[in-house]
């Protein structure tokens, strides 16, 4: 039978005793044994090999049991240390016990050596398996990858890993001097404590929570924590084992997962998610709502059952080849609803690849933009027509004309332009109103689309202007034909609210390449044409002419001029008398605008006035008109000259300005004038258009204590309803009456009419254009009160208007 090994160091002086010893222990283990007597032995030997035991003398020369043990100690070694002595008395044999030796007895005795160290040994070993094991927790509890923790009844910490040192923030000092619930959220402290009441009362052998900690740094930090309740061995509870999981980027993973589970199912984009083979996979609510198909209906099928058949192979195979040689695409597409409605959408396609690099998901976002495009569209045609008629309007004129210009220049063609102008539609609108005068442009829109071939574009350029582009022209007879047809549809009947309307229009004609090479100068050549044919007496049409650009480059150059007229003080007024046919004596004057260039001389108001009121320069002239004449009557008066009446004409601009009032407030205040000095001429159309209103302003002025006369009456239509209700003064007989009434009987019965009905209104009549004597006779036996004239006196300047007054002019009794 094999004996066990023993490895032993003997400590021993005697080489007699040492050799009784080892035959004694030779008799039961196979003996390894080293005898040493010194300290310097001891030491070094113990560093040489591996030893299972120590059996140390106890009094050697100059050495004893009590060093060696120190010795033995001070190695680190877990050795049995029994002390074999000659002679050792109870209280050294204590003391060493105390030391740590773990046996001692006589050498006298050694009967009982053999067991002491079998038990010696058993416990050298148990000891050293409960220290590694010890040593494999402890490497567990540092290194381990979560927190672990041993946690006090009392929630105080009582031994903590450095992970949930890390976890937390803390050091180990940090958190052993705190309880776990100074660090936990406070609204997860209920939670905490009931789970830890449960395992106290042993419900439940273990519990998991998901809660959060408050680091150091006052950041939270989610936790998964596992704890158990560790009892002692009569089963009182003893501590809590906590494993704790820091799961903060796990969360915040999750919730971002959640994030796009919901961003998945709430945008409004359609997603869609295809295999590598591009069979459906994954759609969102979105995709159902623009397709139509539902989840189920599309999941597995391929993204074909969506296309409309309005894209072509090639498009898709180009589509096919950016995916594959890039991973992505994106453009415009038309595709199909599951009701069969074809809609544009935005698509977006992106790939997926595998671990290998190989395509294994396609992912589509898809927008709608059926709505969008509609609008696009809209807006495009909103840009390019006119709202009123719907016509094409300038702009699309433009791109049109210059697409057939470049046409014809190619297959050596002619391209013309007509341009149309209404003819008094001015008084038309200023008679009846802008509502009736819009229904008369589409009236007229109308006719000249029935007149003009399917290859022309008619445009309305704005106001009553409208233009005609007709390509494929062969020559001018084609054109006049077309124009007499435009000429005659117009002219027709037209009745618009009740009301007869006779409507007449003027057309200029330019024609490529002759009169111009760009749509600018064609357009703009035929509408110096149209101005000819308004001169030609209307309701005809005119080709264009170098002499008419010649007249249109005038126009525009007096335009430019007129609008530094005033600042220049280039206009001047002139005052024609107006006289009382019983007196004789000059009563009143009308002041008449005039205008002195350097360049054109004097020029006559029929030529600036037109362009003043085309250019918006109407109401700095007319203000400046005003305060002129005001200005000259008192500085007559001021004079001791006769107190006359100043007649200033009021345009239909000025009289919608909404300042008109303070404006008149103001120049009297300035020039010192008072209100019964200045009379306003308004013309009858005027004080139609919008009668009612017109009754206001009237009455606000006549309580300001102006005079108020109703110019050119006779011309329009007045109702006698609302004649007797505008706060008038006078009444003016227009200048076409007065000319022809000695020899036009209608002219002469009008004119009585007029009077007539004026003194029964109580209001006074003044006719204008008196220029014969005969003409004079017959007003002043008709009653008429006042009249103006060249028969009396052509329009004067301030200074020839003085010595008037001054001498006391007036007219010969008859």
């Amino acid at each position: 039978m094999n004996k066990p090994t023993l490895r032993t160091l003997i400590i021993e002086d005697s080489e007699d005793d040492a050799l009784l010893l080892t035959r004694y222990l030779q008799q039961t283990y196979e003996l390894i044994h080293v005898r040493v007597d010194s300290a310097e032995g001891l030491s070094r030997t113990l560093k040489q090999g591996e030893w299972d035991l120590v059996l140390s003398d106890h009094s050697m020369p100059g050495f004893d049991s009590f060093a060696a043990l120190q010795i033995v100690q001070q190695s680190g070694r877990d050795l049995p240390f029994i002390i074999v002595s000659g002679a050792i008395g109870e209280d050294l044999a204590v003391a060493a016990i105390k030391a740590g030796a773990h046996d001692y007895l006589l050498k006298s005795n050694l009967k009982r050596l053999i067991p002491a160290i079998e038990r010696e040994l058993q416990a050298a070993q148990a000891r050293r398996t409960h220290f590694q094991s010890e040593q494999r927790f402890r490497a567990t509890f540092e290194q381990a990858a979560v927190g672990i923790a041993h946690v006090g009844l009392d929630g105080r910490w009582l031994r903590v890993n450095n992970k949930l040192c890390i976890i937390t923030g803390y050091s180990e000092e940090e958190l052993l001097t705190h309880d776990r619930p100074s660090i936990t959220y406070p609204d997860d402290i209920p939670d905490e404590l009931n789970s830890m009441q449960q395992l106290l009362a042993g419900d439940v052998p273990s519990s998991t929570k998901e809660m959060r900690y408050t680091r150091k740094d006052r950041s939270l930090v989610w936790v998964n924590l596992t704890w158990s309740l560790t009892r002692t061995s009569t089963g009182e509870p003893d501590y809590f084992i906590e494993v704790i999981e820091d799961i903060t980027k796990r969360k915040e993973a999750t919730e971002r997962l959640r994030l796009f589970a919901r961003i998945f199912d709430t945008i409004n984009e359609g997603v869609v998610v295809t295999d590598a083979s591009n069979n459906i996979m994954l759609v969102n609510p979105a995709f159902s709502v623009i397709t139509g198909y539902s989840a189920t209906e599309a999941i597995g099928k391929n993204p074909r059952i969506l296309h409309s058949g309005l894209m072509d192979k090639a498009f898709y195979d180009k589509m096919w080849q950016s995916i594959k040689k890039t991973g992505r695409w994106q453009g415009e597409i038309t595709d199909r609803r599951k009701n069969g409605e074809s809609y544009v959408e935005w698509l977006s396609i992106s790939t997926m690849k595998d671990e290998r690099g190989e395509f294994s998901h396609h992912i589509a976002v898809v927008s709608d933009i059926s709505e969008r495009k509609a609008a696009e569209e809209r807006m495009v045609y909103i840009a390019q027509h006119d709202f009123l008629t719907g016509l094409p309007n300038r702009m699309m004129l433009h791109d049109r004309l210059t697409q057939a210009i470049a046409h014809a220049e190619r297959e050596q063609r002619k391209v013309a332009v007509m341009f149309l102008d209404l003819d008094r539609f001015k008084a038309i609108n200023d008679t009846l109103g802008h509502l009736t005068g819009d229904k008369l442009l589409q009236v007229v829109a109308d006719r000249i689309n029935s007149v003009a071939r399917t290859s022309d574009t008619v445009s309305r350029l704005g106001g009553d202007e409208f233009a005609i582009m007709l390509p494929y022209i062969e020559n001018a007879d084609d054109i006049a034909m077309i124009a007499l047809k435009l000429l005659a549809s117009i002219a027709g009947p037209c009745v618009i609210d009740d009301n007869e309307i006779e409507v007449t229009t003027s057309i200029g004609i330019s024609v490529f390449p002759e009169d111009g090479v760009d749509s600018e100068s064609l357009i703009a050549h035929a509408d110096a044409a149209m101005y000819q044919a308004k001169g030609n007496g209307r309701n005809n049409y005119q080709f264009f002419t170098r002499e008419m650009n010649r007249r249109t480059l005038e126009r525009m150059l007096i335009k430019n001029k007129l609008s530094h007229a005033l600042e220049r003080n280039e206009l001047f007024l002139l005052y024609q008398p107006q006289v009382d046919l019983k007196s004789g004596h000059i009563i009143g004057a009308e002041a008449l605008v005039r205008w002195d260039n350097p360049l054109y001389g004097k020029v006559l108001p029929a030529q600036f006035i037109p362009i003043a009121e085309e250019n918006g320069l109407i109401p700095p002239i007319g203000e400046w008109v005003l305060r002129e004449a005001c200005r000259q009557n008192q500085a007559w008066r001021k004079l001791g000259l006769m107190k006359i009446t100043m007649a200033v004409n009021i345009s239909s601009v000025q009289f919608r300005q909404k300042n008109l009032g303070e404006i008149i407030k103001a120049i009297l205040s300035e020039s010192g004038l008072t209100p019964s000095g200045l009379e306003l001429e308004i013309t009858e159309s005027v004080v139609m258009q919008d009668a009612e209103a017109a009754i206001l302003l009237l009455e606000d002025m006549k309580a300001m204590g102006l005079k108020l006369s109703v110019d050119d009456f006779g011309t329009g239509y007045s109702s006698l309803s609302y004649l007797k209700r505008f706060p008038i003064d006078k009444f003016k007989i227009d200048q076409s009456f007065v000319r022809d009434l000695t020899t036009d009987t209608d002219d002469a019965v009008i004119i009585s009419t007029i009077i007539s009905m004026a003194h029964s209104l109580k209001l006074k009549v003044i006719a204008e254009g008196v220029e014969t004597a005969e003409q004079l006779a017959f007003l002043k036996q008709q009653g008429c009160d006042e009249i103006q004239g060249y028969y009396f006196s052509q329009p004067v300047s301030a200074e020839e208007f003085t010595k008037l007054l001054s001498s006391g002019s007036g007219l010969c009794k008859l």
